[in-house]
């Protein structure tokens, strides 16, 4: 590849012959489940899909053959509960061992509405404490029993609760508040806590962790220190290894959001070899550990999740060879 020039996706005929088949149990790679955040992307045609397609489902059947993917995260249900028809209109073309790591409603998250908080409803005053948040009977009643409806409890990875950086405008409030919520919650389900404040994170914030059983967010965003920071601020938690690659280090949603668009190419200036390096860390540590790995990879990181998780993949394949030398 001459320098400066785009990867884009030449194999796409090759990649289209292979079908989603889960790991040997006996390779170490099975631990690790590589996928996108959400998936509806007309740029990747030619790419992952054959055609531009009308629905999020026809694009999920299409995502499910891509043999780099083994997860998805699912951002949509940030915004409302599922529909349980939809998610059991899924399970007869889901592959048995294939699941979702789903963003948990934020009407459960926000502390205290802003006015972005109005677009999905009017009735979020900007300023005004939220009455739902961290309420484990709505969350219960009203965003986990689609699950339960759908009987979709073996596709789920994970729940994940995001916070936003105003959580710190009080830690220990938020803590005392964040274990208090996690408590009480059904112990049969698999929880993550994403953090978008780093003062959060601390012996506090991992002692939570560790008596509820729930996962920390290694999330490469914006305003939170890198993976490898992360990685020796919160050892691994709970069921799952849960990452999510969002944006780069000091880089908002919106800019990423310009510079990236429409996510059909990853141009090697905006390759970030420090993340795949913690990337690949993070993902060995879960290897070690026996933990399933869900890394899930934003367009907005290097401008192409899909060509990003094919290097991460070649990258992880790489690190396992050599440590079975060693």
């Amino acid at each position: 590849m001459k320098s400066g020039e785009a990867i884009q996706g030449d194999l796409f005929a090759e990649v289209k012959t292979a079908h989603h088949q889960p790991k040997n149990p006996e390779d170490p790679l099975h631990w690790i489940h590589f996928g996108t955040s959400t998936w509806a992307y007309p740029g990747w045609k030619g790419i992952v899909y054959s055609k531009k397609h009308s629905s999020t489902t026809d694009y999920l059947r299409e995502y499910l053959e891509y043999p780099h993917f083994r997860t998805a995260g699912a951002d949509f249900t940030f915004y409302r509960p599922p529909d349980p028809k939809m998610l059991k209109s899924w399970k007869p073309f889901l592959p048995e061992n294939f699941k979702f790591v789903f963003k948990v409603w934020d009407e459960l998250t926000v502390d205290r509405f802003q006015n972005i908080d109005q677009q999905h409803s009017p009735l979020r005053k900007e300023n005004q404490p939220n009455p739902h948040y961290l309420n484990s009977e709505i969350f219960e009643g009203l965003f986990l029993e689609p699950f339960n409806e759908a009987g979709f409890k073996d596709h789920v990875a994970a729940f994940i609760f995001e916070f936003r950086s105003s959580t710190g405008r009080n830690k220990e409030k938020f803590l005392s508040d964040l274990g208090g919520f996690l408590e009480t919650l059904p112990k049969d389900w698999p929880y993550a806590v994403e953090i978008r404040e780093p003062k959060i994170l601390g012996e506090g914030y991992v002692s939570i962790l560790k008596s509820t059983e729930a996962s920390h967010v290694y999330n490469h965003w914006d305003r939170m220190p890198a993976l490898s920071e992360q990685m020796e601020q919160v050892p691994l938690t709970g069921k799952a290894v849960v990452s999510r690659i969002l944006t780069p280090l000091n880089m908002p949603y919106a800019v990423a959001k310009k510079k990236f668009a429409p996510y059909n190419e990853l141009r090697p200036e905006n390759v970030m070899p420090q993340m795949r390096q913690d990337a690949v860390s993070l993902a060995l540590q879960a290897i070690r550990s026996r933990l399933p790995g869900y890394i899930l990879v934003n367009n907005r990181s290097e401008g192409c999740a899909p060509l990003t998780i094919r290097a991460l993949e070649e990258m992880l394949q790489s690190s396992v060879v050599e440590l079975g030398e060693d």
